[in-house]
């Protein structure tokens, strides 16, 4: 029998989109997680607070499973606040922060300072990636012990923190620890000694190659493994060799190597300056492709800041790499897949919310409208139409390479644990709401 208690809040007549397809529900939420899923004015208990949903879609609280929020060390760049206040307009829900940080996420004890500040601070739901590298290989238990660390993540390649990229026989033993531990581990999938040789262009090779070495080492630890932001054709078909001997790899793409090409940014100099690179339009052409078939797994936005003046220096190639994205993800992928008929609506929350909760180890709690799990939901009016402004947006710096992009398709509200902490743009929530998430054993 469901509970007559009242709800919380009932989020009212709209379609609720999943991986499975379309409904519409009304959907009752109590002491933070889902209580009801019921037919259009099914649900009789009562509600503290109602949100008409009419005309819109309802989908499962986004994740977005790459984010560099920069915090500790690199706050002139980003942090907790400004980078969680980014998300939630944009839609999502819960993001998984990198350990390139300054201390790097390599030990329990900067897990727990991550943590503290995270949890001062942000307005989403959280997870950790603890760093492998050739310096913590004694402490990767305690990595992967730990509950809010939902990952490992591998740099084969130089980015931003300097990090050298470990030996195959230090590598070899991570990834028999987190083998054991049932922890996915992540790449930045560059070669180091083809980058060496052509630091500038970073070409494909260097992705090709890592996808290579990342393949055979997964294979011989049994470690489940994922490559980030997969950006070639040749990349792609290498994660699909590698799928096809049995491994359990997963891949991500994102939306500035899926709408942005080579010819596009060619006079936008440092601003769309990311590793990998932007390439050739058949690449991106053929990405999105592959995330339509499902043979790319999720997406994922890949945000990673800079300071304008970082990124404005004469030369380029002296500029950091990356690109502020985490706000911009979603109406993205609306406007440029979804309402161009190129991807599906049900296969965008699967790639945004099913597929990272199930590869991070989050799922059911995270990524599902289930009954017992976390309230999160983002709502969607597909109609709703902006312009990408950098002085719009919410992250500490506005450069975007999508700028004066008009969209069509934009979050509307988002809901974290139960409570509205986004409506129509406008931030509703406090900082600090945001709370570290479990990874389910």
């Amino acid at each position: 029998m469901p509970d007559s208690l009242p709800f919380d809040l009932v989020v009212r007549g709209g379609t609720l989109a999943s991986p499975a397809g379309r409904r519409l529900a009304d959907i009752g939420i109590r002491g933070g997680r889902f209580a009801e899923i019921a037919g259009p004015g099914q649900l009789t208990a009562g509600a503290i607070e109602v949100l008409d949903s009419t005309g819109l879609f309802v989908l499962p609280g986004l994740i977005d499973s790459h984010v560099h929020f920069r915090e500790p060390g690199l706050t002139h760049k980003e942090g907790w606040l400004t980078g969680s206040r980014a998300a939630v307009i944009g839609g999502i829900t819960t993001v998984l922060d990198m350990p390139n940080t300054i201390p790097p996420t390599d030990s329990r004890a900067a897990v727990d300072e991550k943590l503290r500040l995270a949890n001062l601070s942000s307005y989403c739901d959280l997870g950790l990636f603890g760093l492998l590298s050739d310096d913590n290989a004694d402490q990767l238990g305690e990595l992967t012990d730990h509950p809010s660390v939902v990952g490992l993540k591998v740099f084969l390649g130089p980015t931003t923190g300097d990090l050298q990229p470990p030996t195959d026989a230090r590598l070899l033993r991570g990834l028999r620890v987190a083998a054991v531990a049932g922890v996915r581990v992540g790449f930045h999938a560059e070669d180091a000694e083809v980058l060496r040789a052509d630091p500038d262009t970073r070409p494909v090779q260097a992705e090709v190659v890592a996808i290579g070495r990342v393949g055979r080492l997964l294979e011989e630890s049994g470690a489940a493994g994922h490559v980030c932001h997969v950006s070639s054709t040749e990349g792609l078909a290498g994660v699909e060799r590698w799928r096809s001997r049995g491994l359990d790899l997963t891949a991500e793409v994102t939306p500035h190597h899926c709408f942005l090409t080579a010819e596009l940014t060619a006079d936008l100099g440092a601003v769309a300056k990311v590793n990998p690179p932007i390439r050739e339009g058949r690449h991106a052409s053929a990405l999105l492709a592959a995330l339509a078939s499902g043979a790319i797994d999720f997406v994922a936005s890949d945000h990673a800041p800079h300071t304008p003046d970082e990124k404005s220096v004469p030369d380029a190639r002296r500029a950091p790499a990356g690109i502020s994205s985490v706000e911009t993800s979603l109406a993205l992928f609306l406007t440029r897949a979804v309402n161009e008929d190129r991807l599906s609506l049900e296969r965008l929350v699967g790639a945004m919310a099913e597929a990272p909760a199930r590869a991070w180890g989050l799922w059911p709690k995270k990524g599902s409208v289930e009954v017992g799990s976390d309230a999160d939901l983002t709502i969607v009016d597909l109609d709703r139409e902006g312009v990408i402004r950098g002085a719009d947006l919410h992250g500490k710096h506005g450069l975007t390479p999508f700028e004066g992009w008009r969209t069509r398709g934009a979050a509307v509200a988002t809901i974290v644990r139960g409570r509205v902490v986004m409506r129509d743009g406008k931030l509703l929530g406090e900082p600090g709401w945001g709370r570290a998430v479990s990874r389910l054993r």
